[in-house]
């Protein structure tokens, strides 16, 4: 079976963010402070970290485009005969 990709890199970054949250958790840090650190520093870490994983879901995501154009396009086609 294979993993939607944009679906991986979700649970990926949200894994990167509670990882995140509880290291600061465990340093004494607690509340919105935390969250918005926890934020911040896992979205920088994730430009690094899930580099390959946005690459796939850019792809899967132009590859979707393509297949609707090709359809909507073999639509107005068949439309015009």
């Amino acid at each position: 079976m294979q993993r939607h990709p944009v679906l991986v890199f979700f649970a990926m970054r949200t894994a990167l963010l509670v990882v995140v949250a509880l290291v600061l958790s465990l340093m004494g840090v607690n509340g919105v402070l935390a969250l918005l650190i926890a934020l911040v520093v896992s979205s920088i870490l994730s430009l690094k970290l899930l580099s390959k994983q946005r690459d796939a879901v850019s792809e899967a995501i132009a590859a979707r485009l393509d297949r609707t154009r090709g359809r909507l396009d073999s639509a107005a086609a068949s439309e015009d005969e």
